[in-house]
């Protein structure tokens, strides 16, 4: 199975220089958390003072949002956003020596070329988010996640599925109470996305979301109702959690289908050829006692170009159509755009992005 979890991150505001010496900080401890060492080590730290000096120099500040996806040797994910003057050629910018601000201009390159994976997305006037990611090979086990993240395929027919998404912590909060996971069993048939949302914020909130994604990633592929349900007795001794579940057939070409269910404050938003819908969970906590009413589950095409975004109570609300061509990019890079403009600021914060790609023949 391949699977990527993500339960850590940490968010740094960038607004003078001061801040590059706390982000190489804050970079070469995720890095050592990760499992990075050597090469990858010193790329995660190169890579985030780079992104964080491009960010005062042409942006005048943003954030950079640090996230670890395991497993371990897992992938640290770096992301800059601003909501600065934006890109007017991207092609251009990534070029050696090619600057607006009179430096040397090698800043995008060479975050290009320290990070195993980089991606960029801007519109003029608008901002831009600058993502990276830096992973060493796993020795085995299972397949960690590669700069496309977890996709499958059901023969030539199948469309392949792209995850990504970032997550930070309550402000006051080392640690974040939220988490996610997204799995891939062996034979491709269906991505499953869980979202998890610990009680409140804060060590004990991260405890009960953890131990959520512990209990779903061990569970056989069953209805989502009954994985959602099965949860419960499980989480007793936690504070409980708002948990989602999304599962993506993808067994056609043009189409795939999306079931969705969730209790608690999580909201999910699919876009697709036939209009955005909202779906909602049922009020409610997992871990605060049996489900006595039933969750609604029912299969939704997907046409293409799709998108899937599920997020917790931390973001607020968003519109995709801000975003034009952005489904070409890593997912994780329309997270980063969502979580720039819908973050609340007064709790943790999550935002995953299922994306179809192209089909590989």
């Amino acid at each position: 199975m391949t699977r990527i979890v993500m339960t850590a991150g940490q968010v740094a505001p960038i607004r003078d220089p001061s801040d590059l010496h706390t982000v190489r900080n804050l970079a070469a401890r995720a890095a050592d958390a990760a499992g990075l060492s050597g090469r990858e080590h010193a790329a995660s730290e190169l890579v985030a003072a780079e992104l964080a000096t491009n960010l005062l120099r042409h942006a005048r500040g943003g954030h950079l949002l640090i996230n670890i996806i395991d497993p371990v040797p897992g992938t640290l994910q770096l992301a800059a956003v601003d909501d600065g003057p934006g890109i007017n050629d991207i092609t251009a910018c990534m070029a050696d020596g090619f600057s607006t601000a009179g430096s040397l201009g090698g800043g995008l390159g060479a975050c290009r070329r320290a990070a195993t994976m980089f991606d960029l997305y801007s519109l003029p006037g608008q901002g831009t988010v600058a993502l990276a990611q830096i992973r060493r090979p796993a020795d085995g086990g299972d397949e960690p996640v590669g700069g496309n993240g977890p996709s499958g395929h059901r023969g030539r027919q199948a469309q392949s599925i792209q995850v990504g998404g970032v997550l930070t912590p309550h402000p006051h909060q080392a640690v974040s109470g939220d988490g996610w996971c997204a799995m891939l069993p062996d034979d491709a048939s269906a991505l499953t996305i869980a979202v998890a949302d610990g009680l409140g914020h804060g060590p004990h909130a991260a405890h009960a979301a953890r131990r959520a994604l512990d209990l779903i990633v061990q569970q056989p592929e069953t209805d989502l109702r009954q994985r959602l349900a099965a949860l419960d007795q499980p989480l007793r001794d936690t504070r409980g959690a708002a948990i989602a579940l999304s599962r993506i057939e993808a067994h056609l070409s043009s189409d795939a289908l999306v079931e969705f269910a969730g209790i608690g404050n999580i909201q999910a938003q699919m876009q697709s050829a036939a209009g955005n819908r909202s779906l909602a969970s049922r009020p409610g906590v997992v871990g605060a006692g049996p489900l006595r009413r039933s969750i609604p589950c029912p299969p939704m095409p997907w046409n293409r170009p799709g998108v899937l975004v599920v997020t917790t109570d931390g973001i607020g609300r968003y519109d995709l159509a801000h975003y034009p061509g952005v489904h070409r990019n890593h997912p994780a890079v329309l997270a980063a755009l969502v979580w720039r403009d819908a973050h609340r600021g007064t709790d943790d914060a999550t935002v995953v992005v299922a994306l179809p790609q192209k089909d590989t023949r």
